[in-house]
């Protein structure tokens, strides 16, 4: 009987050691880089250790901490090392509904009149039309605004007269002054009257919220963390990273690759949403594919970016408009349903908002892959306007 409890007491500390080492590093999933001649001789075995590895890695990153655990009990934030937090400095106050310098729009509104200024990113979206929507959808007006040789613009337009609450402004881009425009900011910004009967651009009703979630102390280390599903130390996903940012000096420009890769690389699969199959969620396996849905986007770029040591979370939450909704009621003002994700990525001292699935036009529906252009509305968003539709619900550590 001691000989048998010996032996299970044995293979218990061996199971407790393999699950530790496989939590820790990637020894086991990238069994055959460290053994290559297992690799060259029996590759079924190298492939088979990778697998038990994966399947291992879903189950561990599931299982809390102690230190977790207690949190959870309590029903309190898990305290960070003060050496570990990331010191944050959020920009307020400010009229740009994005921070990327090379293709931005900002609106300051003005009593009666609406100020629209910024940058459009190339040539071809140099001609731009601000439309004014009423409360029922339909247009007030229509205003054409077109950008210098240096692709700036700036245009001070006297809001149209109507007896409604709201306005909504939408702008749109395009090459030439007429023939086909592209939606830049769709249903994103609404105006409405001040207690003096001028117009204030509306602040979401979730803004108070997201800003408490964004403020909050968050680690650096955790954010960092190889998991099952965020593969930063896969060879394969360092090489892309390495590939991509080469050429690169800051971290900003590193992440604006990896985001304008994504966004022209990665397809959304809309075929999903209607199949019981699940979309790729591990990065890996959604650079193979190609296509994902919003969780694959913010895992491959927190993948991506933690390879090369960029801090990066995976942000989930809720949006407006993945569903019916396109405005917050008090339903979904309140809700604490997860319908999206994206993510923020530590550059300069600060959490850079990044939604690389909004940004992101290409789209696999009914079997064909649809090309379209990356956009930048979402990459370093202003958290005040991308509070506008997206709900902060959670940071997620363990994917």
């Amino acid at each position: 009987m001691k000989k048998i409890k010996k032996f299970f007491a044995i293979l218990l500390i061996l199971a407790i050691g393999i699950a530790v080492i496989n939590s820790q590093t990637d020894f086991f999933l990238n069994f055959g880089s460290y053994v290559p001649y297992l690799k060259e001789n029996c590759p079924e075995v190298t492939e088979s250790v990778s697998a038990l590895s994966e399947r291992l890695s879903r189950v561990t990153d599931y299982i809390p901490t102690p230190s977790e655990l207690m949190a959870m009990i309590k029903q309190e934030d898990l305290p960070i090392d003060p050496s570990d937090v990331a010191v944050n400095a959020y920009i307020q106050n400010s009229p740009m509904l994005s921070f990327y310098p090379n293709e931005n729009i900002s609106m300051i509104a003005d009593y009666d009149r609406i100020q629209i200024f910024g940058i459009v990113g190339s040539r071809s979206k140099s001609n731009l039309i601000a439309a004014f929507i009423d409360e029922n959808g339909e247009t007030l007006e229509q205003v054409s605004i077109t950008a210098n040789s240096e692709n700036s613009f700036n245009k001070t337009i006297s809001i149209p007269k109507t007896d409604g609450a709201s306005v909504g402004v939408d702008v749109y881009t395009g090459d030439k002054p007429y023939g086909q425009f592209e939606s830049w900011v769709y249903n994103y910004v609404k105006l409405v009257r001040d207690g003096n009967g001028g117009w204030v651009i509306e602040q979401s009703p979730v803004f108070e919220h997201n800003k408490a979630m964004y403020e909050k102390d968050k680690s650096i280390k955790e954010a960092l963390k190889y998991t099952a599903s965020i593969q930063s130390n896969s060879d394969s996903i360092i090489s892309i990273a390495e590939q991509l940012t080469s050429d690169k000096t800051t971290d900003y420009e590193k992440v604006l690759a990896l985001h304008d890769w994504i966004c022209s690389y990665m397809y959304y699969d809309v075929d999903s949403l209607a199949s019981d199959e699940a979309p790729p969620y591990y990065a890996t396996d959604i650079v193979k594919s190609r296509k994902a849905v919003c969780l694959g986007f913010a895992t491959l770029m927190a993948s991506l970016c933690r390879s090369i040591d960029i801090p990066c979370n995976v942000v989930s939450g809720y949006a407006l408009g993945v569903g019916n909704d396109t405005a917050w009621t008090d339903t979904s003002i309140a809700t604490d349903e997860q319908n999206h994700a994206w993510n923020e990525v530590y550059v300069d001292g600060r959490w850079m908002i990044v939604d690389t699935t909004w940004d992101c036009a290409n789209k696999i529906e009914n079997g064909e892959m649809n090309k379209g252009e990356v956009s930048h509305l979402y990459f370093d968003a202003n958290l005040q306007f991308f509070s506008n539709n997206h709900k902060i619900l959670e940071y997620s550590k363990r994917r």
